[in-house]
């Protein structure tokens, strides 16, 4: 099986070149693009030439697009079966993890490979909260914890070129909407333990603190709208019903819920549904499933709500909270039964 090693690189050092020759020394191919460093990098570029294939973009278009153009470059020239890693052009990705990442995906042609760092406070401070608070939010996005989820270091298959090809993004968030995909689809996921290394604090990486944190947050919240804003409907239906239903208390109390519920659960499935049909290889939502898991939901979210009730709390205080004690047992429902092979 071919390795071949995609490095995306804007603006690079002598460390791009030097990484190049001792992968081409390893017997791995490796491709590099250009995004659109100028004229005052050609040299670079044509040193990494004598080891590498080379790829020029006209202008910056960003990390995303520069590995999109890798990759449609690889499905063109490079014939099945390969794996392909994604590594960083300035030296913060060692050689040896490169080789670890890209044996692993040749064992596990079906997963995403992840060189995952370990997160600590010796990191650069900026990268230390980049990666908390990112892995707090994917987790809460998609109930599923990964140890980095902001790692640029990756590796797959030829079986998952299609997939990498049709997630879109031009920048930074490209790579988690990639993550974003490939785990609500269900996919497997292996992670290779890999050095953390930082050169100079950091201080070479073309990461815009604001404007690609943006981003990549930004896909994160688009990707999880659905959820949490059938969540706020189904607490506001249920508020509305409750106070003006003319009913006696228990029986009020059920009827808001279970109509609320009948509102927000076909809602919620219909607007998953239009996601899931955003990349051709997720997975189809099965209906049976979705109907078997809100039905158990409500009746755990009924029992949960009376409880509460009884313990002392209003009413709409005690739908939110039991909303949010069922929040993550919701997310597994959903991303681990609901889905099925696409056909």
């Amino acid at each position: 099986m071919r390795r071949i090693v995609l490095i995306p690189a804007y603006k690079p050092d002598a460390a791009m070149t030097d990484l190049v020759f001792t992968l081409y020394s390893h017997g791995m191919s490796v491709v590099v693009v250009d995004d659109g460093s100028g004229k005052d990098f050609r040299p670079l570029f044509e040193k990494a030439r004598s080891y590498a294939d080379v790829i020029t973009a006209n202008e910056n278009g960003g990390k995303g697009a520069a590995l999109q153009m890798g990759f449609a470059y690889i499905a063109e020239h490079f014939a099945p079966p390969y794996t392909v890693v994604t590594a960083d052009a300035d030296g913060q990705h060692r050689p040896e993890d490169i080789l670890a990442v890209s044996e692993t995906a040749g064992r596990y042609p079906e997963a995403l490979v992840l060189g995952c760092r370990t997160i600590s406070r010796d990191m650069p401070l900026r990268n230390w909260f980049g990666n908390v608070y990112t892995k707090a939010a994917f987790i809460l996005s998609t109930g599923r914890r990964l140890t980095d989820t902001q790692t640029g270091l990756r590796g797959f298959s030829d079986l998952s070129m299609p997939f990498m090809r049709s997630v879109k993004g031009g920048r930074y968030e490209y790579e988690m909407n990639i993550l974003l995909w490939w785990v609500r689809g269900g996919k497997p996921v292996r992670e290779v333990p890999i050095r953390t290394v930082y050169i100079g604090g950091n201080s070479t990486s073309h990461f815009k603190a604001i404007g690609d944190s943006v981003r990549i947050y930004w896909e994160i919240v688009k990707f999880s709208a659905p959820s949490f804003g059938c969540f706020a409907l189904d607490v506001l239906l249920f508020s509305l019903l409750f106070f003006n239903l003319p009913l006696p208390f228990f029986t009020r109390l059920l009827c808001a819920n279970l109509a609320a519920r009948c509102v927000t659960a076909p809602l919620e499935y219909f607007l998953l549904g239009i996601l899931s049909r955003r990349l051709p290889a997720y997975r189809r939502l099965s209906a049976p499933r979705c109907a078997s898991v809100a039905a158990a939901l409500f009746v755990l979210n009924t029992l949960l709500l009376w409880a509460l009730l009884f313990l002392g709390m209003a009413a709409v205080g005690a739908k939110v909270l039991a909303g949010v004690l069922l929040f993550f047992m919701t997310f597994f429902a959903r991303w681990r039964w609901i889905y099925t092979d696409r056909k």
